[in-house]
């Protein structure tokens, strides 16, 4: 048998007692900790339980996962893992090859990132998509941009995880992250941010104001992460300036705008000036085939561009879809082609 028990947010403090007892009941205890940085040691964790303990090597749980399911048929195995033993997609992945190997599995949860964001008074029901910004020698924060903007689409709040690499102990932080986020050009320095560090442990820090004075706060060490509230209630506006110190001007000026929103006020806007401004030719008005033609063409540009953006941005997707029968739309009410929907 395979069991994963959640050592917790911060230390071997957060060890619940079923996950002690189960260590204590196992043949053998193996540790991960490489998926986040917790304020303990292998020592400690040994006392903790009175047993010993075999760390993994980094990417152990899947470099090791056939030694693991292999003694796992004829003993009861016992690892130790960080925060909420499921919440990284490795351990699910050891569950279900356990499944699939006959092997029997079990799973104490504990307190995680994902539950104690909610320090911040920030409602856990109002988050949406979670994502990761990289360290800079492992990938851009286009992603953590994009995930933003959809969860504002539904006015969902964004918990942002920040990426470390706990053998050269690198630890992303929050500074570096939002520094990272406003350099692409594509942030608003203005954005509120919620930033929150050692979430669980004796002295955790949380802050929220602008991404741009954020940048010049001092959040202490590692672990870090950033919530990018979505829209607020009233009383989670009264929690962020009470528990995050949160400036009441930032709160008012925080109005969140989905892609969908910005792009009818954007076109709207547009459409407005152009039916307040236009002057009506001299009629009637011929149009050449090669007019036409060229028509036809922006009408399967359109389209070809809403195939191009319709994984990443629904919303402008739909736009060139528009777009398109818009065009056809008019050239059939003018008399020009004839055709049916």
């Amino acid at each position: 048998m395979i069991t994963l028990i959640s050592i917790g947010i911060n230390s071997h403090q957060d060890l619940s007692l079923r996950g002690i007892q189960a260590a204590q009941e196992a043949d053998k205890v193996y540790a991960e900790t490489y998926t986040m940085k917790l304020d303990t040691t292998i020592p400690e964790l040994e006392e903790t339980i009175g047993k010993k303990i075999t760390p993994l090597k980094r990417n152990g749980m899947e470099d090791q996962a056939d030694q693991l399911l292999s003694e796992a048929k004829t003993s009861n195995i016992a690892i130790l893992v960080g925060g909420d033993a499921l919440s990284a997609t490795t351990h699910i992945s050891l569950i279900l090859d356990a499944h699939e190997d006959g092997v029997e599995t079990k799973v104490i949860h504990g307190s995680s990132i994902f539950t104690s964001i909610t320090n911040t008074g920030l409602s856990i029901y109002k988050f949406g998509k979670t994502v990761t910004i990289p360290l800079p020698e492992k990938g851009p924060v286009d992603t953590a941009i994009r995930t933003i903007k959809e969860n504002y689409e539904h006015g969902l709040h964004t918990l942002i995880l920040l990426d470390l690499n706990m053998a050269e102990e690198k630890y992303l932080t929050i500074p570096h992250a939002i520094k990272r986020l406003i350099d692409t050009g594509e942030f608003n320095p203005e954005t509120l941010l919620v930033g929150a560090a050692r979430l669980g442990s004796r002295f955790p820090a949380i802050k929220a104001d602008t991404a741009k004075e954020l940048l010049h706060h001092d959040f202490g060490e590692p672990p870090h992460t950033i919530i990018a509230p979505g829209k607020l209630h009233f009383m989670e506006e009264e929690a962020l300036e009470a528990l995050a110190d949160c400036p009441r001007k930032v709160i008012q000026n925080h109005k969140p705008v989905g892609e969908t929103d910005r792009l009818i006020t954007k076109y709207s806007v547009g459409c407005r000036k152009v039916l307040d401004e236009l002057k009506a030719r001299n009629l009637p008005v011929e149009i050449t085939s090669e007019q036409l033609e060229e028509l036809l063409k922006h009408t399967e540009n359109y389209l070809y561009d809403s195939e191009y953006y319709r994984v990443d941005k629904k919303a402008t997707a739909l736009t060139c879809v528009a777009y398109a029968e818009g065009i056809l739309d008019a050239l059939k009410l003018l008399g020009i082609v004839d055709f049916e929907w």
